[in-house]
């Protein structure tokens, strides 16, 4: 669901405080310093010597219901079918759910106030932000007891009704000229949540799109100076994060560009690279979400140069571009590796799941600048460290956040394990790496961003069946080949049993991760990873002309509704692979189009 807004009709005239730290530890309160809220030590008070402490959090109510802290928490008590005939406290139930649930994971460990205390604090003059919030709750807590977007419970179905309540007073707001550019951007932020929780992934790009449009529109004005910098301040730290880690996280090549939301400076030419410093967790994690998304569309732009050109090979700016990539994640990793090593007491469990997740993360897109400047899939192999890496580091983080009855949080579209577990199942080709990445994958968040990870998991599963049941037919057809010479040449078996060339690379390490040219990293200082055995031949992976790549969803065309499907509403899988034509011994590449459908794994 859209809503049409104009940023020339928003106005900016409501008063915004800034967003300050109502969970912050004692000792940055006192010092009159941004507190990273890392527990139970704060970074910032670890890294002094400084002694760090919490208020009770059972002082601090945070709650913007019209009902009290204690009522809120009694309201939880009483199931839902309770207040079956009242609707103002089933919306006050819902509120408490997302005050006591919803906020806490959502946005993830590192932002808890732009959850629990700025977006509810518009509700007592916000009605559509109200609705939103509930909606968002409901919605929540009705994946949580069915994990389906199909069934239909009491919370999907209040839900569904506050949402359209909150839609139409937004457009009204929108139409009289009287919605705060804030108040537009919060409530597209809760729409593009809603529209992802009920799996409708082009409504949520379309809103993503609106929201990248409010945020220039904003930045604009920043420049002008025609709104105060507690506004900017605002924007830059607590909006702006979330779009990013939504664009990096939207696969989908139909979604709005990231691009626009990096800085101006980012493809700059320069030859040095600043060492950055990072104060906190959660500035090293928007340092790396940004590179991230540097990564993303950097390796876009490999691939749409290498197909339109039909050349093996990529001009030398995109090398440049590559080596600069290469430069600011080696600093990136340097800078947060002195991070973690000034952290006196050790890390706290959500400090060890953040750090992870982290690595995880810079490892993705260290791979992805690595094997992006070539069509073949092949370059990935050498990589196979690094996805090992990507998978310790991921389960540690899944660990980390697991709640105290084993299970994952139904919903974030803060940054998560769904990516590096994505491109891990997608580039790894190693049979093992790939499935302990699958299985990961199943224990992540139900909805990840725009995308529900069930989705995903089937999306994966195609692929794997599809690479691997190509890659047995093709190793038969070449085996029989090698039967047959033997047959008719008595001398075969005197000639050289090398490995398969197609699938070597030459002078490649595989027992250690990829370095950047010209930097020594430190081995990352996790306590927990767990060493995985990965001795893969090579002949055990799958050869190039089976391996699948790019490849993405896409919906129901006119060519498909014109062949007589009767599913308007089935998924695709469009990939591309190689095949080679022996008479000539040249390649050539092949479009697909398949139903995603479940194909388990043998």
């Amino acid at each position: 669901m859209s809503v049409s807004a104009s940023s020339s009709r928003l106005s900016g005239s409501s008063s915004i405080g800034p967003l300050r730290s109502r969970r912050g530890c004692k000792t940055c309160k006192i010092r009159r310093v941004k507190c990273g809220q890392e527990k139970p030590k704060c970074i910032r008070c670890s890294s002094t010597g400084r002694k760090c402490e919490y208020e009770d959090a059972r002082n601090i109510t945070g709650t913007f219901s019209s009902a009290s802290a204690s009522s809120t928490i009694s309201i939880l008590d009483n199931p839902l079918s309770s207040f079956t005939r009242n609707t103002v406290w089933r919306e006050r139930r819902a509120f408490a759910y997302y005050f006591q649930h919803v906020a806490l994971f959502v946005g993830g460990g590192l932002d808890p106030d732009l959850w629990s205390t700025f977006i509810p604090q518009f509700c007592h003059t916000e009605p559509a932000v109200w609705d939103a919030i509930i909606t968002m709750s409901a919605l929540c807590e009705s994946l949580e007891q069915c994990s389906d977007f199909t069934t239909v419970t009491q919370s999907h179905g209040d839900a569904l009704s506050w949402y359209s309540r909150s839609v139409s007073t937004m457009r009204r707001r929108i139409e009289r000229g009287q919605v705060d550019i804030f108040v537009g951007l919060i409530s597209c932020v809760l729409f593009i949540c809603i529209e992802a929780l009920q799996g409708r992934v082009e409504d949520a790009l379309q809103l993503y799109g609106q929201g990248i449009h409010l945020i220039n529109a904003l930045r604009a004005q920043v420049v002008s100076r025609a709104i105060p910098a507690t506004k900017a301040a605002l924007l830059e730290d607590a909006i702006v994060p979330i779009f990013v880690y939504l664009g990096v996280a939207a696969v989908n090549p139909s979604a709005p560009s990231v691009g626009a939301l990096l800085p101006p400076n980012v493809h700059a030419h320069n030859d040095h690279v600043s060492m950055p410093e990072f104060a906190s967790l959660k500035s090293a994690r928007e340092a790396i979400g940004l590179l991230g998304a540097e990564a993303m569309l950097f390796e876009r732009a490999c691939q749409e140069h290498l197909l339109k050109s039909h050349s093996s090979r990529l001009p030398q700016e995109f090398l440049d571009q590559q080596a600069r990539l290469l430069d600011k994640l080696g600093s990136w990793y340097i800078a947060f590796t002195r991070l973690i090593n000034s952290i006196r007491d050790g890390f706290s469990p959500q400090q060890v799941g953040v750090s992870a997740l982290l690595f995880a993360y810079h490892k993705t897109a260290l791979v992805i600048v690595t094997i992006c400047v070539s069509l073949s899939r092949t370059m990935a192999d050498a990589c196979l460290p690094d996805f090992q890496f990507i998978v310790e580091q991921s389960a540690t983080a899944l660990d980390a956040s697991a709640r105290s009855n084993g299970t994952q949080p139904p919903f974030t579209c803060d940054m998560g394990v769904g990516l590096p577990l994505w491109v891990t199942c997608l580039r790894c080709r190693d049979p093992i790496i790939r499935r302990t990445a699958l299985k990961l994958l199943r224990r992540a968040p139900l909805v990840q961003g725009f995308h529900s990870t069930t989705e995903a998991v089937t999306f994966a599963e195609r692929i794997m069946v599809l690479e691997e049941t190509r890659a047995m037919t093709i190793k038969k057809a070449q085996i029989t080949s090698i039967m047959q010479s033997k047959s008719t040449n008595p001398f075969s078996e005197y000639q050289c049993h090398g490995e398969d060339k197609s699938n070597a690379i030459s002078g490649v390490d595989q027992s250690s991760p990829i370095n950047i040219p010209g930097t020594e990293f430190p081995a990352p200082p996790h306590p927990t990873i767990v060493t995985m055995r990965h001795h893969t031949t090579t002949s055990l992976l799958i050869p190039e002309e089976a391996r699948i790549g790019p490849i993405f969803l896409s919906s129901m065309t006119n060519e498909d509704i014109g062949q007589g499907n009767p599913n308007h509403d089935a998924t695709f899988l469009r990939f591309m692979w190689k095949q080679q034509n022996p008479a000539s011994n040249t390649w050539f590449r092949v479009h697909e189009r398949l139903p995603v459908t479940f194909s388990p794994l043998e």
